[in-house]
């Protein structure tokens, strides 16, 4: 992403939690692909949260199991925050996770792009709405 379009006043800082780097890559690509800033990707729940802590992002890209363990603690703290969720995962209930944290979208892996994009669409438009 360019500097223009990291400080571009409108540019969604989107945090990215996913432990493997061939989906690391592709994520980070299609979300800098729609001009979204890319904050990540974490392979680990604990780098996610030391980032949280600092500077929260505005929407989070979130695989449940990380290298470190599940990302339930860092998605209850971004659900506390009121931060949108996109969970891109295979391993888990989509209705469970729906249930848990109310509003989130899930994204079952492995994901057609486009399916990907429009759930961003989905949060980016909730969060201008905010």
């Amino acid at each position: 992403m360019s500097m223009t379009e990291m400080n571009k006043p409108d540019t969604i800082r989107v945090m990215v939690a996913e432990d493997e780097p061939l989906i690391a890559w592709m994520l980070e690509d299609i979300l800098s692909g729609m001009g979204l800033q890319v904050v990540g990707p974490f392979a680990t729940v604990a780098e996610a949260r030391s980032c949280v802590s600092s500077e929260p992002p505005e929407l989070a890209l979130l695989d449940v199991d990380l290298a470190d363990g599940v990302v339930y603690p860092l998605a209850d703290t971004l659900h506390a925050q009121q931060v949108p969720i996109i969970f891109h995962t295979g391993n888990t209930d989509k209705v469970d996770l729906k249930n848990r944290y109310g509003g989130a979208e899930v994204v079952p892996k492995p994901s057609n792009p486009k399916r990907l994009q429009i759930a961003v669409e989905t949060a980016r438009t909730l969060l201008k709405r905010a």
